[in-house]
């Protein structure tokens, strides 16, 4: 069965707010904020690391996404700090990551994110190409990207991650070519490139019609040669890195490690249970329990089993026992030939791989095996 009572590693923080929601976004946000309206979820929220510090061994990664973290005021981000360093102790090479936005992230902010330990950062790109942004809805515009990225550097933050979108209606190879390429001019250590979706809900799935794949194996495949150049290799399915480089909360997560998430709409993982703050602002505030997600060890672990095939590393089969306490081929042995046979997963004596076609068709591989 699951193994209980483990103690979490991993820290999320939620910050909803956003000074426009972006058409493709299915997060949790609330457009607009002032210092003032953000008060009580400051408050909240301290409040909230506070207690869940107890369930906490030293920290291995913290990642801070949103919504726009760089919204946030250099004041506020001193409070969150010493909320986090009084409460949390940090393992020696942990990893930091804040998202931010170009346009609100200043060379002020960076300086007090680096004071602080932030030692990672993912900048919200999508596209380079105005009028490709303007079709997602993507608000604001990189004009101050190479200062923003030369900031980055000067405080000592290495680790850049650039997030990018494609497939999106109407973009061509060659624009996605000129992206990839204007990506690695700023020298990232990882890419994260989402093929688009339209999500339920969004304003984008209201305005476009169903997307058209025809093009998208071309797009998945010029983003693994173009990016293999600069020694940018694909390690899961939208996210690429430089040797060891790879983003370690993420991981965490498609491994089946924990993680603690604050703020609304954050999930938080136990080992066993799986529990999510209300995606409410006003609720969450107001103290509402989270909702919980309750499955048999054996179904939790089988979801952990199709988590990890998203990873082009996989499982070994003792990294499982030891995060689920089951038997990968006792549990699941019949489904994983059946994927074998289909071409989706390569099984050793010693754990299985997903083949490029089971990266490529996940969902089919999670399916089977959930």
């Amino acid at each position: 069965m699951i193994i209980d009572n483990c103690l979490i590693s991993s820290l999320y923080i939620h910050v909803p707010y956003c000074r426009a929601k972006c058409d493709y976004c299915a997060f949790y946000s609330v457009p607009g904020s002032c210092i003032e309206t953000r008060r009580p979820y400051i408050a909240r929220l301290t409040e909230e690391l506070t207690s869940g510090a107890t369930q906490c061994a030293p920290l291995e990664s913290i990642f801070v996404g949103g919504g726009t973290p760089s919204l946030l005021s250099i004041d506020e981000w001193h409070k969150l700090g010493d909320a986090i360093h009084s409460h949390y102790q940090l393992s020696s090479g942990y990893e930091w990551t804040m998202e931010a936005n170009p346009e609100s992230l200043t060379p002020e902010l960076v300086e007090c994110w680096a004071s602080l330990g932030v030692n990672r950062i993912s900048l919200g790109i999508q596209a380079f190409q105005p009028e490709l942004r303007s079709i997602i809805g993507r608000r604001g515009d990189l004009d101050r990207l190479r200062e923003i990225i030369t900031a980055i550097r000067q405080n000592g933050i290495r680790r850049l991650n650039l997030d990018l979108i494609f497939n999106i209606p109407g973009q061509t190879l060659a624009q996605w070519h000129d992206t990839l390429m204007q990506a690695l001019s700023y020298a990232p250590t990882h890419i994260s490139a989402y093929a688009l979706t339209l999500e339920e809900g969004t304003r984008l799935a209201k305005k476009l019609p169903p997307l058209d794949d025809e093009d998208f194996l071309a797009f998945w495949n010029e983003t693994d040669k173009l990016l293999a150049t600069a020694n940018i290799h694909r390690y899961e399915i939208s996210n690429f890195s430089l040797p060891g480089e790879q983003c370690k909360h993420n991981n965490v997560i498609w491994h089946g490690g924990t993680y603690l998430g604050c703020g609304p709409a954050a999930a938080s993982f136990d080992g066993s249970l799986r529990w999510t703050n209300l995606p409410s602002i006003d609720q969450w505030l107001a103290h509402q329990p989270p909702e919980k997600d309750l499955l048999p060890p054996d179904e939790r672990a089988a979801e952990i089993l199709a988590l990890g095939f998203r990873t082009l590393a996989g499982w070994e089969w003792n990294e499982f026992t030891v995060v689920t306490g089951f038997d990968a081929l006792a549990l699941r042995g019949t489904a994983l030939k059946k994927l074998e046979n289909m071409g989706l997963v390569r099984l050793t004596d010693h754990g299985a791989t997903p083949t490029p076609k089971g990266v490529l068709f996940n969902d089919n591989l999670a399916m089977e095996l959930i």
